[in-house]
């Protein structure tokens, strides 16, 4: 769910059949915007911070 979430608030999109990630996007992206997709609950947003989490030495 969490990488279904992120395509469509457009932090993972392809180019030239490559899967881009927007780290930027992805940190400065609030949680409640990201709630506002489709089956996106406590536990996609917990997963998406655990991957901002990871993200925290980029």
């Amino acid at each position: 769910m969490a990488k279904s979430a992120l395509k469509l608030a457009n932090i993972i999109r392809y180019e030239n059949g490559h899967e881009i990630i927007d780290v930027s996007l992805l940190r400065t992206i609030p949680d409640g915007e990201l709630m506002k997709y489709r089956n996106v609950g406590k536990l996609t947003i917990g997963k998406i911070q655990e991957i901002r989490k990871s993200l925290e030495w980029v």
